[in-house]
């Protein structure tokens, strides 16, 4: 172990003829070099030991210390971010500025460095910047959840949620629905829609299962969409995911799935500053964004290897996604070989192209892709094309009017009979 003042005393008493020490015996005994006992020597001939054991810089500015210049830089580029993290900031300070390889001079010009947590923790308590809200549970009382153990392959359980959040702080909520594995707590993709519905889930699954492969089992919450409250009925979406082999499970509390709330929670505190980091304006660029670029970049900050390096996910292969991301429903053939969907007239098609004959009354099912919309119908396994009949759609704005206009009807009748009664009343009373 050094100990500097005791070597300084040494040297001291050696320069004095107080002791008859060689430099390598107090070198061995002090744990200094022999050259560094030589420059105490040096110091001695100039200062006492009070002096030399006070550092040079005491009382002086540190050279690592920030200049006002390179203070006024973080500032103006902060003012960017009016809400952030302190770590969040940190990221995309070092990223777009100090490791910039476009931004060499402007880094050099000020004097840029990359600096600790500390320091901007610092700079947050000093200028009185703004973080983000963390909501904690002040009940003691509330229910702990005991850890449970990942997974140990990729696949094996992926967690899905819809979180509604105002991505473009323009006071318009939109949902994000996500999908997480559960053993490496990837972001593996997510599809942001007007509101939480099937057609986020459906555009989720998609990607999921096309870029990944078809996992064992999903794991969600009790919404409708997913969960049929009518216990052993499947919705749409659980019947999309039984024709693909994957097992649903629903969880009965948030807390049971809270590896999937966390990254909410951490999407929704990162993803607002980033959409104005990189100026994305609408949903469609936001969708392509998060999929094909922001999921790595989360990943490489928060995921984790898993404990077995095989994957639980099975290769999509030649399976025809076409046929499966569908809503369905029975239908009964009509006059004319046609179907009635969404106030639609549809006439079935052959192979060929002709229409197809089936007999008035035969009930077949609907198959309507929820991603491209096209109407297939199913009959005796086989799919066929559909062609709706021009004409015969009932226009949904007409149709509402109509229902007014009755209405309105229905009360002005309602008002002239009562002015009738009313009247033969009063007639009745002069009498």
């Amino acid at each position: 172990m050094h100990n500097k003042e005791y070597a300084l005393k040494l040297v001291q008493d050696k320069l004095n003829g107080l002791n008859n020490y060689s430099y390598s015996q107090i070198a061995s005994l002090t744990g200094f070099t022999k050259r560094q006992l030589l420059n105490f020597s040096k110091q001695l001939n100039e200062k006492d030991i009070d002096s030399i054991l006070v550092h040079g810089l005491t009382n002086k500015p540190s050279n690592n210390s920030p200049s006002t210049k390179e203070i006024e830089f973080i500032k103006n580029f902060k003012n960017k971010y009016p809400v952030i993290s302190i770590q969040q900031f940190m990221d995309i300070y070092h990223e777009d500025i100090i490791f910039n390889k476009k931004m060499i001079h402007v880094v050099k010009d000020n004097n840029l460095k990359v600096r600790s947590y500390s320091f901007y923790e610092s700079l947050y308590e000093k200028f009185n910047w703004i973080k983000p809200i963390k909501h904690k549970c002040f009940n003691k009382n509330y229910e702990t959840h005991p850890l449970r153990e990942p997974s140990p392959q990729r696949g094996i359980l992926i967690m899905i949620d819809g979180t509604p959040h105002d991505w473009f702080q323009n006071g318009r909520k939109s949902s994000l629905h996500l999908a997480i594995d559960d053993a490496t707590g990837e972001a593996l993709c997510g599809w942001f829609m007007p509101t939480e519905c099937l057609e986020g889930y459906v555009h989720m699954l998609e990607i999921l299962v096309t870029k990944y492969g078809i996992p064992e089992n999903i794991y969600c919450d009790r919404h409708t969409i997913l969960i049929n409250p009518k216990d052993g009925e499947l919705t749409n979406f659980g019947h999309m995911c039984e024709d693909l082999g994957i097992n649903i499970i629903a969880a009965n509390t948030a807390q049971a799935k809270g590896k999937v709330e966390k990254w909410n929670n951490t999407i929704q505190n990162r993803l607002i500053n980033d959409i104005t980091r990189y100026s994305i304006k609408s949903i469609d660029e936001l969708n392509k964004f998060f999929n094909d670029y922001y999921c790595n970049y989360l990943n490489h900050k928060y995921a984790y290897e898993p404990k077995e390096e095989d994957t639980a996910f099975v290769p999509l292969d030649n399976i025809d996604l076409s046929n499966i991301l569908c809503i369905r429903d029975k239908r009964t053939i009509l006059n004319g070989n046609m179907i009635s969907w969404n106030n639609n007239y549809y006439q079935i098609l052959d192979k060929d192209n002709s229409i197809k004959q089936i007999y008035k009354g035969t009930e077949i099912t609907v198959y309507q892709n929820v991603l491209t919309k096209v109407v297939r119908v199913k009959y005796y396994n086989i799919f066929y094309e559909t062609k709706q009949v021009e004409g015969h759609r009932q226009d949904p704005v007409k149709k509402e009017q109509l229902r007014i206009d009755n209405q309105k009807q229905l009360e002005q009748v309602l008002r002239e009979r009562n002015e009738r009664l009313k009247a033969r009343a009063s007639k009745a009373s002069l009498f």
